[in-house]
């Protein structure tokens, strides 16, 4: 009976044996489980919270600019384009002759009834207040509906246990909102609020030129 010497195992033998130890065959690894899609109602649910939350921050952001700034900004301009009248006109009336005031005064007596303009005044003063305010509260109804949308949408995902990354939405909507502001602000600064509006020489061009053509029609 022959004996034959055994040849050196190669590399190829997997399940032979290297130094009196069995070699372990490559095993592919198994594959994962393929992640089950989540229900579409979760993605929607997550829209609206997103969607909502972004939408009150920005509502909140623009009710208080508009109102708190640039409401303010602009009743001031208009302020100081009737100063242009205003302000010379007190400067310059005790210089009046006496005949002069006499002539204004029988104007106010007989022809405009200060009183009726004043209380005209006043009325159209709170009208426009009156409006304006329910204006501001509109603006305000538009912040607690989405709000409410906010509130709605986060029960739901707390009630169904969506995944939800609660740190890292809040945080890119109030950047968001942040960088908003800072461009709005710098914006209005820079060019809304040196926009030129009408200057105190074409009014005094509309007044005269009116003046005149009345004056020719006598």
């Amino acid at each position: 009976m022959s004996h034959e010497k055994k040849r050196p195992p190669s590399y190829s033998d997997s399940y032979y044996v290297l130094n009196g130890e069995p070699l372990e065959p490559f095993v592919f690894p198994a594959r994962k489980e393929v992640e089950i899609e989540e229900p579409f109602f979760y993605t929607c649910v997550r829209f609206s919270f997103k969607g909502s939350l972004h939408l009150f921050f920005i509502s909140v952001f623009e009710t208080l600019f508009y109102f708190l700034f640039i409401s303010v900004s602009e009743n001031q301009g208009i302020l100081n384009t009737i100063n242009t009248y205003y302000s010379p006109l007190l400067i310059q009336c005790p210089s009046w002759s006496n005949l002069t005031k006499q002539i204004l005064s029988d104007l106010f007596t007989y022809g405009v009834n200060k009183s009726t303009i004043d209380s005209e005044g006043n009325r159209a003063f709170q009208i426009r207040s009156a409006s304006n305010y329910k204006l501001e509260l509109t603006s305000l109804s538009y912040s607690l509906f989405f709000l409410f949308i906010t509130f709605v949408s986060s029960g739901i995902i707390f009630w169904k246990q969506i995944p939800m990354q609660w740190s890292r939405v809040f945080s890119e909507h109030i950047a968001f909102v942040c960088l908003l502001a800072f461009y709005e602000y710098f914006f209005y600064i820079t060019i809304i609020y040196k926009y030129t509006t009408l200057s105190t020489q074409e009014l005094n061009k509309y007044m005269v030129d009116g003046i005149y053509s009345c004056i020719l029609r006598v």
